[in-house]
């Protein structure tokens, strides 16, 4: 009998081989031929379940995009929702994330020219910058932060000092270690974390009068 193929799983497969090789080598360089081997088949199974290369490597790209964001948020929910959770998920902390923030950049110097990568790019911010919104607003719901701190305006703010972070990390990775990485974001946080509710500021000065 033939063995049967889960044919979800193997373009999971080929689609984790592209991430790696992107990663190692660029996108450029990388070919269907070097994916088929590393991934231990023929160029013609890969292109059975992929059209060409650029459909390869646009769905290796939301791949990873989607696979960052459901960690984060996994992470986010056994955090008892602290922002700091979801955040160092997208930071380039170890190997994973590493090579996760090295395929983005990759395909972000291509979004100047490309329209499609363009809007995936946008779409990926925009998503991401309202997830961690919604995150701040609920902590704000909580008392956590104060009530006249603008979530959307620190949202926007987080998610760029992460990406020039990103950035530089991918540059200079000895001069931006984890723990230079982290105290970055904290400092970031502390900066309206560290701010007392509203209300516990008003109880004060009425106190105080």
């Amino acid at each position: 009998m033939p063995i049967a193929v889960d044919h979800e799983e193997r373009r999971a497969e080929v689609v984790a081989v592209a991430a790696r090789l992107i990663a190692q080598s660029g996108m450029e360089a990388v070919s269907v031929r070097d994916i088929a081997e590393a991934a231990g088949c023929s160029t013609a199974i890969v292109s059975h379940y992929f059209h060409n290369k650029r459909e390869l490597l646009l769905l290796t790209y939301n791949a990873t995009i989607e696979h960052a964001t459901l960690r984060a948020q996994t992470a986010l929910a056994a955090a008892d929702g602290h922002p700091k959770a979801y955040l160092a998920e997208i930071m380039p902390l170890d190997e994973e994330r590493w090579t996760e923030w090295r395929i983005w950049l990759q395909f972000w110097a291509k979004a100047a020219a490309d329209p499609e990568i363009a809007e995936i790019q946008k779409n990926c911010v925009t998503r991401t910058r309202g997830n961690i919104q919604d995150i701040l607003e609920d902590e704000q719901r909580k008392g956590r932060i104060a009530r006249d701190v603008d979530c959307a305006l620190q949202a926007r703010r987080l998610l760029t000092s992460i990406i020039g972070m990103a950035v530089q990390v991918m540059y200079d990775p000895k001069d931006w270690t984890v723990k230079r990485q982290n105290a970055f974001i904290d400092a970031e946080l502390d900066a309206f974390y560290s701010r007392e509710p509203e209300r516990r500021r008003s109880a004060h000065r009425i106190a105080a009068e």
